[in-house]
């Protein structure tokens, strides 16, 4: 039972451990386990020191590709709302390990603009496929798209400076920081 990031190609699914004594974190929880922790985390219940059984020194998210994030501490007062600040984390994590893929809806959109516009400054076949072909069109149409991604690109920037680094934004720009940040600084 965990966090499943949208895009299937991702591999990202985030998970809460315990961390029990000695730092060594605990198994994934199984969905049988969760199903006894009335469908919540079964950190809290198998890990919670009562009855004998060991107590956690904290929880951490984890991710099915490897990541690991800090150790908090293990609220067993509040469990919900440890797990969201871990949830928080691994959401942070997937976003900047994916800061420079492509969502695959988005691809086959800009596919489709591209075939379309490269469509129209290919050489006349015949006078009768003169409409088809039109390459000044063309030009005024990279140049609105031109235009709107970089409207867009600011706007996605400003959004991302709400939450990441200018490291996090450089990466995504696949830049430098000081390129970023010297970039965009005045349109934030």
């Amino acid at each position: 039972m965990g966090w499943l990031h949208r895009d299937d190609e991702s591999k990202h699914e985030g998970f809460v451990v315990a961390v029990l004594p000695g730092g060594i974190d605990a198994p994934r929880d199984s969905w049988e386990d969760s199903e006894k922790a009335d469908g919540g985390w079964a950190w809290s219940v198998k890990y919670d020191g009562t009855n004998g059984r060991p107590r956690a020194e904290g929880i951490r998210a984890t991710c099915y590709c490897g990541w690991q994030g800090s150790r908090t501490r293990a609220d067993f007062t509040d469990p919900e709302a440890a797990e969201e600040v871990l949830r928080r984390q691994w959401f942070h994590h997937v976003e900047l390990s994916m800061a420079r893929t492509i969502p695959a809806r988005i691809q086959s959109l800009i596919d489709e603009l591209e075939e379309a516009v490269l469509g129209m400054t290919a050489p006349a076949s015949s006078p009768e496929n003169l409409d088809e072909t039109r390459p000044l069109a063309a030009i005024n149409t990279a140049s609105v798209v031109r235009d709107l991604a970089q409207r867009w690109q600011e706007t996605a920037v400003r959004t991302a400076k709400a939450d990441y680094t200018w490291e996090a934004v450089a990466l995504a720009l696949g830049t430098s920081k000081q390129s970023a940040h010297e970039r965009f600084r005045n349109s934030l």
